[in-house]
């Protein structure tokens, strides 16, 4: 198995912070976000790492050379990374030829987490929090049966139930090429200020997309400067 961690946004929306700092090396306690998904890929034996790298990717690489640990570290620059996300995961698509966990770099979150997503008996799998607010921020997986069949921020779906995505997927090497050509179909339509969820979405009618629900595991992702208040308040304490 494979790791796509998403990580060369530039985090407008938390500019005093971001402005100095990638999101993903914001400490939370003593270590940074990306120390902490280290050691949880680390514990569950995937080696395989690949970061999508842009805003301040000189001082990921740098911490990542201090916290090695004997992964296969590769590195793809999204030269366009103050456009949407979408295009972070277009220029890994090649890297989609194995089993594969997607990754926001910006989650802080129990390492029963990853355990829950990596082990499901689903091979393609999100992961998915009921107990959310929807406030219009939050990115939504919505539900019909066992299959998520909708993710988006801003529309609904007919569904059985919805929930917030936790900003991880499970996608099994057999439908890598689906979403490779969903990547190749946006961006030769141009279609390139959006976020990768919207090619998720495009994808989900194309292969089965299951769900494990978090429940009471703890998690937080890193959008404001009040999550990083919240993160080391309420979720540090139960990790």
């Amino acid at each position: 198995m494979k790791a796509i961690i998403l990580a060369a946004g530039v985090g407008k929306r938390m500019s005093a912070v971001t402005n100095i700092i990638p999101k993903c090396l914001i400490k939370i306690g003593e270590k940074t976000l990306l120390e902490r998904y280290l050691e949880s890929l680390s514990l569950l034996g995937v080696k395989d790492i690949v970061f999508v790298v842009g805003h301040f990717k000189e001082k990921i690489k740098e911490v990542i050379k201090n916290n090695h640990n004997n992964f296969n570290i590769k590195y793809i620059e999204n030269e366009q990374y103050t456009k949407g996300s979408i295009l972070s995961l277009w220029y890994a698509r090649n890297e989609m030829n194995d089993d594969i966990l997607i990754m926001d770099a910006d989650v802080l979150f129990h390492k029963k987490l990853l355990t829950k997503l990596v082990e499901s008996k689903n091979k393609n799998c999100f992961l998915l929090d009921e107990d959310c607010e929807d406030t219009g921020e939050e990115m939504m997986l919505f539900v019909r049966g066992n299959k998520v069949i909708g993710i988006s921020k801003v529309s609904s779906y007919d569904c059985d139930f919805k929930g917030e995505g936790v900003g991880f997927l499970k996608l099994s090497a057999n439908d890598c090429h689906k979403l490779k050509n969903t990547l190749e179909q946006f961006e030769r339509k141009g279609k390139v200020n959006v976020e990768y969820e919207d090619a998720l979405h495009e994808l989900l009618p194309q292969c089965a997309i299951g769900f494990e629900r978090v429940g009471n595991i703890p998690w937080i992702e890193i959008d404001f400067e009040e999550d990083i208040e919240r993160a080391r308040r309420e979720i540090l304490p139960r990790l």
